[in-house]
């Protein structure tokens, strides 16, 4: 028994689920690509020479380019470069019925995926494409993929914008909330005759708008999460001034406060710290002297250790004082808020006062 060939009967037809484009100005060949790919694309256009098939490229946007290169109008290799400027990334598998070597080269250089000799060998050609086939999809799944990514990003930065506007809320309305405290508190005072009520009552004050003040620096940042702590502390000292004005114009401030950013959970006992301290130099530091100098320092040394330092050239305290042991109130705070941020106290009273805190974040 004789046995003959049928290029159209191929094992199993695997379809692949892309576009084509097929450029021939000969009929019988249109035909034989139409059945040979019959079941193996998605879809199949066809042009009848170059002029016509930069039209239905334009329109139906292929996923690959199969055409002949001597076609009527403009030839195969010059539709490619056309098609290129705009299309860099087109797939095109070029055909001849000649071996030429100028055509090879040229279509080479045109980054083409393919070159065929006619008659076309339908194995070569599904070789090809399935090749080819495989680039496209890929490259199909990186873009969905890539898409899905920028929806997902877009919806996280969307999700976070409206997570940062109901914080900056939460920073203003706890900060309006402590104003209203401190309010009541300066009402309070002024009902009170006690001299010793209404330093407690203003000392009370200047503990709340140290904290409010956070929440307030926090509410006008950018930084959501932690607080510039340099204008943190120059708004903080402005603010505890404002509060000893009989000695408004005799004590001036040296800040050497590095570009630190602290969280809130750091920021506030350091704020609460530093108002206690500077309170204390306030009252008791200048006893009868026209002027004075308070000097807030804050350091990070190379071992990530960060240096608190608040001191005066005050009148000092007596040498054997010890203030984790103070019975006032303030000192006591003092003492409480080191432990809390895991810190380490040091003081040193021969000129003045100066407390050093050490402690790590």
């Amino acid at each position: 028994m004789t046995e003959t060939f049928n290029p159209f009967a191929r094992q199993e037809k695997q379809l692949h689920q892309i576009s084509v484009l097929f450029v021939e100005d000969e009929l019988h060949i249109r035909n034989f690509i139409s059945k040979l790919l019959d079941g193996r694309v998605e879809k199949l256009f066809f042009a009848t020479n170059g002029a016509d098939g930069i039209e239905v490229f334009h329109e139906h946007k292929p996923d690959l380019l199969i055409t002949d290169i001597s076609i009527p109008e403009i030839n195969g290799l010059d539709m490619i470069r056309k098609l290129k400027l705009t299309n860099p990334g087109l797939y095109v598998i070029v055909m001849s019925a000649y071996s030429f070597k100028e055509y090879f080269l040229d279509a080479i250089s045109l980054g083409v995926n393919g070159y065929l000799i006619k008659p076309i060998e339908p194995d070569k050609l599904f070789s090809i494409l399935d090749e080819i086939s495989g680039y496209i999809l890929m490259h199909r799944a990186l873009e969905e993929k890539e898409i899905k990514r920028q929806i997902a990003e877009s919806n996280l930065k969307r999700s976070l914008e409206e997570k940062e506007i109901l914080l900056k809320e939460v920073h203003h309305r706890v900060k309006n909330n402590m104003q209203i405290i401190s309010s009541i508190l300066k009402m309070q005072e002024r009902l009170v005759d006690d001299p010793k009520l209404k330093t407690v009552l203003g000392e009370s004050q200047n503990r709340i708008h140290s904290m409010a003040l956070i929440h307030e620096n926090l509410y006008k940042s950018d930084n959501l999460a932690s607080i510039q702590f340099r204008n943190y502390v120059q708004s903080l000292v402005n603010t505890i001034s404002r509060g000893y004005s009989d000695m408004h114009g005799k004590i001036t401030f040296a800040f050497e406060v590095d570009d630190i950013y602290f969280p809130l959970d750091i920021g506030i006992p350091c704020g609460l710290i530093i108002n206690e301290l500077i309170s204390n130099s306030f009252k008791h530091a200048f006893a009868d002297r026209r002027e004075g100098l308070i000097r807030i320092s804050l350091r990070k040394d190379p071992n990530a250790t960060y240096h608190l330092i608040v001191s005066d050239d005050g009148i000092g305290i007596k040498h054997d004082f010890e203030p984790e042991k103070a019975n006032t109130l303030g000192m006591r705070i003092v003492s409480k808020l080191i432990q809390q941020i895991e810190g380490k106290l040091e003081f040193d009273f021969s000129a003045g006062t100066k407390y050093t805190i050490k402690f790590k974040v």
